[in-house]
């Protein structure tokens, strides 16, 4: 059995297009699954359009509300409240391919894997700015416009899948726990990686995972996501994100309890901005500005809440520590 997950938060008319591709999708006889809807804490028609689907499509659909802010809070209480021997994720706002569960189920059947990621769409609804490069020297990162892409062919992988389409067998979350709550979005913020944090950790654990390119999910690329404060804001999660899931460094040269090297980073990256010629190469610069910026405000909570010395200290003079 299948226990397919979506975590929604304040989309009731993005989640109602999301589920009724689900309801559609072409499933082999032998598949059994069920579907949750982790509400978390709406304030809209959220409860009503999960009814409703529940009443309509015939499928087993369970709804959990979950009060406590934040995706991987929702997540954790999907896999909780799961039934299946197999945990698929998606998001509140993608339409999925026909087969899409069929092929999770075809790999899980045929492989001794722990996960599959599958392959992430973006589906353009607005017109793709010239300032957004997803190659060359200076690519934006893929996270921001959602999209996971390794090819046409089944195989191994070493990196970590993206929320919107992977799965894992329940086994994963009992040997390696759940997913953490502090990375993530809570509410309206960007702190984003709590999706492949977990995949880091099974990769850690030697773990193997699959890339399936035929399990397909459409991603939509909506207006604001293209807004360069968009950009901005994102980078800027991400870089507290990113420390919150490293950690500063213990052998780090720091001062005032920030690693030194973040103060070399953000010179660096704001010479480029201020000397660089070409303007897309110059946003590139602006958006590493706001993900130092935001590895440098996560280090001062953290200084703050007491986890690390205050004063200038080399590696040599704090023992490493």
């Amino acid at each position: 059995m299948i226990s397919v997950t979506i975590c929604t938060y304040k989309r009731a008319s993005r989640l109602k297009e999301a589920l009724k591709s689900l309801a559609a999708m072409s499933v082999p006889a032998d598949l059994r699954w069920e579907l949750i809807v982790i509400d978390n804490n709406s304030k809209d028609d959220t409860r009503a359009v999960v009814e409703d689907l529940a009443k309509t499509s015939g499928l087993p659909v369970k709804y959990i509300f979950e009060a406590n802010q934040g995706l991987c809070h929702a997540r954790n209480a999907g896999i909780k409240a799961a039934r299946g021997e197999i945990i698929a994720f998606t998001d509140d706002d993608v339409t999925v391919d026909s087969y899409w569960l069929g092929h999770l189920k075809h790999i899980f059947d045929q492989f001794d894997c722990i996960g599959v990621a599958g392959k992430i769409v973006p589906v353009w609804t607005c017109k793709k700015p010239p300032w957004l490069e997803s190659d060359g020297p200076t690519p934006l990162m893929s996270g921001v416009i959602l999209s996971f892409d390794l090819g046409e062919e089944l195989r191994d992988i070493n990196t970590p899948p993206f929320g919107a389409n992977m799965a894992f067998r329940k086994i994963a979350f009992e040997k390696y726990g759940l997913f953490r709550t502090d990375l993530d979005r809570s509410g309206n913020s960007l702190l984003s990686g709590g999706d492949t944090e977990f995949g880091r950790r099974l990769l850690q654990g030697q773990e193997r995972l699959i890339y399936v390119p035929q399990a397909i999910i459409y991603h939509p690329v909506e207006q604001h996501r293209i807004e360069k404060r968009y950009f901005q804001s994102w980078y800027f999660g991400y870089g507290r994100s990113s420390m919150r899931r490293t950690g500063i460094p213990a052998n780090a040269a720091r001062c005032f309890g920030i690693p030194t090297y973040l103060f070399r980073s953000l010179l660096a990256n704001f010479l480029h901005w201020v000397f660089t010629l070409s303007s897309q190469r110059r946003f590139y610069y602006k958006l590493e500005l706001y993900r130092v910026a935001g590895e440098i405000t996560e280090s001062l909570s953290m200084v703050r809440q007491g986890k690390e010395d205050t004063s200038c200290v080399s590696p040599r003079e704090s023992g490493g520590h």
